[in-house]
């Protein structure tokens, strides 16, 4: 088996450029693939999506966005679960591994654990059993200490930075603690 080769899950343009310098250096030969039928609306996708190819050009990285925007396969996985992160994390990983097996991969990873809003716990758990399922490994890393450094290049590089993970949900609950915020002028508890 070759462990060089990495498949590396790719949220956005701005996570990806701290976390492929590191696994570079630790001797990875890195491909980065966009797969995100959970960012919503339409509109916002295809922001990220142009991001995505701005970073890899502007950077020089290899990768590919290999599927179609396909959000009803995000909304089908979560609509009768209790925790959607799970049920996205699973929808994302599961075609990316798949892809991947197809393409002489055998070990992936994901920017995800860049943030420090996401849940460690649960996407190494969806990483680890999603493997499982392909025979492939997963590359279990918290790049949370890049996260600073992620911020200062993607505005050196002038990429678009989100404001919420990427999901209709995600994007309600943070527009509702910043009109909370900018009316009472306190954290939504």
């Amino acid at each position: 088996m070759n462990y060089t080769k990495l498949l590396l899950h790719v949220c956005c343009g701005p996570c990806a450029t701290a976390v492929n310098p590191v696994l570079e250096r630790e001797g990875w030969e890195v491909t980065n693939l966009f797969y995100n039928p959970n960012i919503h609306p339409y509109d916002e996708y295809c922001r990220r999506y142009e991001n995505f190819f701005s970073y890899l050009q502007l950077s020089g990285r290899k990768g590919i966005a290999p599927f179609p925007y396909q959000p009803m396969n995000y909304f089908q996985e979560i609509k009768s679960v209790s925790d959607r992160c799970l049920a996205c994390y699973r929808v994302r990983f599961g075609k990316v591994v798949e892809w991947g097996k197809k393409n002489g991969f055998n070990m992936f990873t994901t920017t995800l654990t860049i943030s420090p809003y996401q849940d460690q716990d649960k996407i190494n758990l969806i990483g680890e059993q999603i493997a499982r399922d392909y025979d492939m490994s997963y590359l279990k890393r918290d790049f949370r200490s890049f996260y600073q450094k992620s911020v200062e290049q993607s505005k050196e590089m002038r990429l678009y930075r989100q404001k919420y993970c990427g999901c209709l949900l995600s994007q309600w609950e943070g527009e509702k603690k910043r009109l909370w915020r900018s009316l009472f002028g306190q954290k939504l508890s």
